[in-house]
């Protein structure tokens, strides 16, 4: 339904605080009415194109923000909504658009009004203070659009235009760049599609330039859609990712237990071996090499755990927790945070200098995070990007000095790096271990000490994460091409570290094909997580059959319980 809207109306010299907030609010009422189509230009037909999604609910919270400023001037206006956008942030596209309007306030602080100039300067601040925030700035993305269409709106002021033919240039320049962006990216020409996240940004400004016109937002909802169309329709309560915490089950194994096995020339499979005889469990991991070896296990009896190892090497840092204590406690700091609401008040753990983060979705991946040492889990991931907020409160109900967040999503990574400049956390040094899967974090999180260091951690944690692969199997929501396959709607798709390596009807042969797109020779351990849309019975027999194919391997399978993706597989 977007379309190019250039018609400059009545001329516009001064721009105060309420043109601002009407304007903001007619693009943010454009926006939400268009989400969608930004949804459906994800590269990859993976069921989590969440840009346009994404997109508006950081524009929503900055509204929201505005709202409250009563009669202010341009620069408080523009003032709250880059903190409202900060806050509400979410996914690369919500945390580039909040750098943005950070820019963009920046030139306006402080004024009571502005002019073409000082409008244009803000649009060419907005892309500058954007690309800092970017590690690697990619072109052909929300970044060049915001960049060409700035120019051209300084341009148009030097030629002498009033503010709505300054942003009507920026626009016209914005949409010819977002033509092109498939030829800066060969992943978007090979997909056919343009960039979604300068889609969203040219949908918000046609938006923003009729609200500047004088439109408001019920009437160019009211004009374009459906009679009695909503400005901001109610977001799905899952879209609202907030500090979570897994319900309460009843767990078979009680004793989570850690410990490092030191030696010479161990030998990760006879204490597998020594394990398996010696005691009942679950989660087991052994991971190491000839000189140290760490084991996980939940059992009921950590003792034998310990008699099983000591006949290999000497103990050292063991943990032994009682998940049901876990259970309680994490029930007790956990919970919702209400959209808005002021972060949670610190939990006191005098004990403890450092603190972890996860954001994870799935009640089997929460449960396995908090055994390996997880404080907080934020509900989130594919398809509902926690928000800065949500990470910012999770850090401080985590109640440590220093707290670790682990993203595990590509799309939440500049998220969680944003998330130390929410105010109320300014006193917690957060460290952000960027892992971009599931897999990633839990390989993190087993190259753990508990007794070392934070920046040791974070170096162990950094370092781990090169060394595992992640597998991902889905399905496609539309038809498509990547990566040189053709896909159809409802096709299942294999992606190892982010690249479709395998395309079929048959959840078996993607698993295999992926798989072995995905092995090497020095491949160890292979774990598994099975999804919500698989059965227990179904993954067993699967992983079996790897077993028989590959017989050097050590295959383990574990309850994820993710939505959208039927398994999670991690080689180390």
């Amino acid at each position: 339904m977007a379309g190019a809207m250039h018609s400059h109306g009545p001329q516009v010299m001064t721009l105060d605080g309420q043109t601002l907030l009407q304007a903001f609010a007619a693009g943010a009422a454009w926006l939400g009415e268009n989400k969608s189509i930004i949804d459906s230009l994800n590269v990859f037909p993976v069921p989590d194109g969440d840009t346009g999604t994404n997109m508006y609910l950081t524009v929503s919270s900055a509204l929201k923000e505005a709202q409250k400023v009563k009669a202010g001037s341009v620069g408080s206006v523009a003032d709250a909504i880059a903190m409202g956008s900060l806050m509400g942030a979410r996914g690369n596209s919500g945390v580039i658009f909040s750098q943005l309007m950070r820019g963009f306030s920046k030139k306006l602080h402080g004024l009571a009004t502005v002019g073409p100039h000082d409008f244009a300067a803000a649009l060419t601040e907005a892309s500058s203070v954007a690309y800092k925030a970017v590690m690697k700035p990619v072109e052909g993305t929300i970044l060049t659009v915001a960049r060409m269409g700035a120019r051209a709106g300084v341009q148009a002021a030097r030629d002498g235009n009033d503010i709505n033919a300054v942003l009507a240039a920026a626009l016209r320049q914005g949409e010819a760049t977002l033509e092109k962006t498939p030829e800066m990216l060969p992943t978007l020409k090979e997909a056919g599609v343009v960039d979604a996240g300068g889609k969203g940004l040219i949908i918000f400004l046609e938006g923003f330039a009729r609200g500047l016109r004088g439109e408001s937002a019920e009437a160019i909802l009211t004009a374009e859609t459906r009679p009695g169309a909503q400005v901001a329709p109610e977001v799905p309560a899952k879209a609202h990712a907030a500090v979570a915490h897994a319900p309460k089950q009843k767990i078979e194994f009680t004793y989570c237990t850690e410990l490092i096995v030191r030696g010479t020339e161990l030998d990760t499979e006879a204490i597998k071996r020594s394990l398996a005889a010696a005691v009942k469990g679950d989660s087991t991991l052994v991971v190491g090499g000839p000189d140290t070896v760490k084991v996980h296990m939940h059992t009921n009896f950590p003792g034998k755990i310990l008699e099983a190892c000591v006949a290999h090497g000497s103990l050292h840092e063991i943990h032994i927790n009682n998940m049901e204590d876990q259970n309680e406690e994490f029930a007790a700091v956990g919970g919702a945070q209400p959209e808005g609401a002021p972060l949670a008040a610190p939990v006191k753990r005098p004990s403890r200098d450092m603190g972890i983060v996860a954001v994870a979705s799935g009640d089997g991946i929460e449960m396995i995070l908090k055994s390996l040492g997880v404080d907080v889990v934020v509900t989130g991931g594919q398809t509902m990007n926690p928000s800065i907020q949500d990470i910012a409160a999770a850090v401080r109900t985590a109640g440590a000095r220093e707290v670790v967040v682990l993203p595990n999503n590509g799309n939440v990574v500049l998220t969680a790096r944003q998330a130390s400049e929410v105010p109320d956390i300014s006193d917690v040094a957060v460290h952000v271990v960027p892992t971009k899967t599931v897999p990633q974090g839990l390989a993190a999180l087993l190259a753990m000490s508990p007794s070392a260091p934070t920046s040791e951690n974070v170096a162990r944690m950094v370092d781990a994460i090169a060394k595992v692969r992640s597998g991902e199997i889905t399905y496609a929501v539309r038809d498509s091409k990547a990566n040189g396959f053709t896909i159809h709607e409802n096709d299942v798709i294999g992606l190892a570290d982010g690249t479709i390596k395998a395309v079929g009807q048959d959840l078996g042969e993607v698993f295999r094909e992926l798989f072995g797109a995905m092995h090497s020779s020095e491949d160890e351990i292979v774990t598994v997580l099975y999804g919500a849309g698989v059965t227990e019975a179904e993954a067993e027999a699967l992983v079996e059959a790897m077993r028989e194919q590959y017989s050097d391997i050590e295959f383990e399978l574990q309850y994820g319980g993710q939505p959208l993706y039927f398994y999670l597989v991690s080689v180390e």
